[in-house]
């Protein structure tokens, strides 16, 4: 367990509210930046809903923890984002631009995460 010496490092991840994807996503963010922990900002159908709210929890991550990085998901079978899977991986993509144009110094990953398959990184 990390004590309160231990530094400890963080990404961000903007993700659907879906508690089926968080682990998943949680898990590549760890892995990809070599982080401790992942501050997770969360959205019904978070990709088509890219408001003030998300950009300013990300800008919290970003500034207090320093965040190593950013993950951008979308996942099929969204309840807050009724749109056909190859909609919401352009939405995806489209999110992780408008996250690098705010911060263009950090790595920011669209992925898509297919219930009950592996997640995949968006080009």
């Amino acid at each position: 367990m990390l004590n309160s010496d231990t530094p400890k490092t963080f990404a961000t991840a903007v993700n659907c509210m879906d508690g089926r994807v968080q682990t998943t996503v949680m898990v590549f963010a760890k892995a990809r930046f070599g982080v401790d922990f992942v501050d997770m900002v969360t959205e019904a159908g978070a990709v088509a809903n890219m408001n003030e709210g998300v950009f300013r929890h990300v800008e919290i991550s970003v500034q207090a923890h320093s965040s190593q990085g950013i993950v951008v998901a979308a996942h099929s079978e969204c309840a807050g984002n009724p749109v056909s899977d190859e909609e919401q991986k352009e939405q995806c993509r489209a999110a992780a631009e408008l996250l690098k144009g705010e911060w263009p110094d950090l790595e920011v990953i669209p992925v898509w995460v297919p219930l009950g398959e592996d997640l995949e990184i968006l080009c």
